[in-house]
């Protein structure tokens, strides 16, 4: 066996979601512009999805103490936007089957999603996926700056697991996951049910499967 354990994205992997997108990459800007923050300084010619020059004006202002703070508000802001996005949400075709028969031929199975544990949580609850994982990351399970694309989203995953970088298998469907992926030496499987592409994922030259549901076909 290759592989020893499996990791998972969630919305767009796993599971179809309707999570406003636009609204949660807004959410820094939008959240710390009513705190009364000079957003558009601070944000100027960055990623406004970034909560890294947040953290730069902190420090340079004297007041990186209160980074811990303002993470816990921005990211119940994000929760609350995400956990709109679980109503009507749907599990692809064959998912059910695929992570039992995984399961039961002795893969680890874990979660590493950019969205809240709670969040996750709640969507796997929902679709009664909770018992098939062994472990389950969400944003805000370590420091902001570890979730994807950080490579210390694997990390962490593979500390959970006991089980080493290189035998676990990562499935997504963004760049955000493949980055994160690729940057710890994790092998990567682009699936095509959320964001990915055959034109993104031939570029990138990694394993591309229809979905989860034919995981076991590439084992």
């Amino acid at each position: 066996m290759k592989y020893k354990a499996i990791g998972f994205d969630l919305d767009g992997t796993l599971v179809n979601t309707y999570v406003n997108h636009t609204d949660l990459s807004g959410v820094n800007i939008t959240v710390l512009r009513t705190l009364g923050f000079p957003v558009d300084e601070i944000w100027v010619d960055r990623d406004p999805i970034s909560r890294q020059p947040f953290y730069e004006w902190l420090k340079n202002n004297g007041r990186y103490s209160e980074k811990a703070y303002y993470d816990k508000i921005l990211d119940d802001r994000c929760l609350e936007i995400e956990k709109q996005g679980a109503v009507g949400a749907n599990i692809y075709l064959g998912i059910m089957e695929t992570l039992s028969k995984l399961k039961n031929e002795g893969y680890k199975l874990g979660v590493v999603t950019r969205g809240g544990h709670e969040y996750a949580i709640q969507v796997l609850s929902a679709h009664n996926m909770l018992n098939f994982f062994d472990v389950i990351h969400g944003r805000d399970d370590f420091s902001y700056s570890d979730a994807k694309p950080s490579p210390m989203a694997m990390v962490h995953l593979s500390e959970d697991f006991g089980v080493p970088l290189e035998d676990i298998l990562y499935v997504g469907d963004s760049i955000t996951d493949y980055q994160s992926a690729h940057d710890a030496g994790v092998d990567f499987a682009g699936v095509l049910t959320g964001g990915g592409s055959v034109k993104i994922w031939s570029q990138l030259n990694v394993t591309i499967i229809n979905s989860v549901a034919d995981i076991p076909s590439i084992l």
